[in-house]
């Protein structure tokens, strides 16, 4: 089911759908296709221009009380130079038939599932999902199957399963627990256990946040917290956030090469805040610190600020960043702005940004880079887009890239007619 498989099973899936159902059920039907044309060129090297495809289906109401079908992939093809040394490329995102239960918010999804909770960090594996509540706050969600990702040693002996358990009150507080274990050839991969948590002890103050466990190396592998106090007087907002990230337990069984520049024996510890004043009339203003600690890399700090206002059909803002770093490429200042507004029917939106280096990076002190874009609503079912962007660096000299994008969605019952 991966590569050019993947777009025809969405089609597959619809048919099956329409054609087993009692001809006196109604289906729901949803299709979505989302095509972009991305095109890229850069002074002495290679253009890029890509087709991508997403399509994906929600289709209800099967005959079954609470039964469903959800799938979704995507398509590749260069239409210029390769792109990562393939021409095409594709995969299955998810694909499943689902049943929601009458009570205790019960579920349960059988094919290619896609989840994230607790420990489980966008896993996608071929098998089941089962989710319900329980008595006294509780709720539990369980999984187990084969993961999707490809592997060159093939599939055989690789499994993924876990659960998560979670106690709390609606609007107060919940607390969950969660356990994931993965096998390659037989062989642990990974087996991690995480934590999570909200509180809103009293009014105008929200913690929320998880951590996780690397139980087969012993060792954290990242604690993300956010603490969010306001708004006071309805107008100021505080915001603080902590992310420690120790790579040696975080990136484990990796096998997407995306992954291959990251140093195993880094970590990084952010620490941010914000504050956020609401100045009437669409107008806001907001404050930011951010600091980054390496273990190998070189440190970093950042703070700024930006004014941004939003009318009933414009928007417009700007904002101002000083980054202070070890390395030259992170010492410099930071200037952008932005604006969208109707033309007519077409919708615009404008954006720029300036980097002025405090230090000269291949012999250039600045960078710039501009874009524009166009949208335009054909119907309620349909959209299109079209993005130019030009920019002038140190590491790309000068570079232009282009985006279409077209947006279709239908939406029926096989009783009734679909999106106009």
């Amino acid at each position: 089911m991966k590569r050019s498989a993947a777009l025809s099973l969405l089609v597959l899936l619809g048919g099956l759908v329409a054609s087993n159902a009692p001809p006196a059920a109604a289906i729901d039907v949803s299709l979505e296709s989302r095509t972009y044309v991305p095109a890229r060129g850069i002074d002495g090297g290679d253009t890029h221009l890509l087709f991508y495809e997403y399509l994906s289906l929600d289709a209800g109401n099967l005959g079954v009380p609470g039964l469903y079908v959800r799938a979704g992939g995507w398509g590749r093809a260069d239409l210029a130079d390769e792109t990562f040394g393939q021409k095409t490329n594709g995969d299955l995102q998810y694909g499943y038939l689902g049943w929601r239960g009458p009570r205790s918010n019960m579920e349960a999804r059988l094919g290619r599932v896609d989840l994230t909770a607790g420990a489980a960090r966008n896993e996608v594996f071929d098998g089941a999902l089962f989710g319900t509540d329980l008595p006294a706050g509780f709720d539990l969600t369980l999984f187990g199957g084969v993961p999707a990702a490809s592997d060159e040693d093939g599939r055989s002996g690789d499994t993924l399963y876990g659960g998560r358990l979670s106690q709390g009150r609606e609007g107060l507080y919940r607390i969950g627990a969660s356990y994931l274990k993965e096998e390659n050839d037989s062989e642990e991969a990974r087996e991690e256990a995480g934590a999570d948590v909200f509180l809103a002890p009293v009014a105008l103050v929200r913690l929320s946040g998880s951590s996780l466990y690397d139980l087969r190396d012993d060792g954290w592998a990242q604690h993300d917290y956010r603490v969010d106090v306001g708004p006071f007087a309805g107008r100021m907002r505080l915001a603080a956030t902590w992310r420690s990230t120790d790579y040696r337990h975080y990136f484990q069984a990796v096998r997407n090469s995306a992954f291959e520049q990251v140093s195993a024996e880094e970590q990084l510890d952010r620490i941010g805040g914000q504050i956020r004043f609401d100045l009437g009339r669409g107008l806001s203003l907001t404050g930011e610190y951010a600091s980054y600690a390496y273990d190998l890399a070189e440190s970093a700090e950042s703070y700024g600020g930006s004014l941004d206002w939003a009318g009933p059909r414009y928007t417009a803002g700007a904002g101002y960043l000083q980054m202070h770093g070890d390395a030259p490429q992170e010492r410099y200042q930071q200037f952008r702005a932005y604006a969208t507004a109707p033309l007519g029917p077409v919708a615009l939106a404008a954006g720029v940004e300036h980097l002025a280096y405090e230090e000269p990076i291949n012999g250039e002190d600045s960078a710039t880079t501009g874009t524009l874009t166009l949208g335009y609503a054909l119907s309620k079912a349909l959209e299109i887009s079209a993005t130019a962007e030009y920019g002038v660096t140190p590491e790309m000299e000068r570079e232009a890239g282009f985006l279409l994008a077209l947006i279709w969605r239908y939406d029926a019952s096989t009783k009734k007619g679909g999106t106009p």
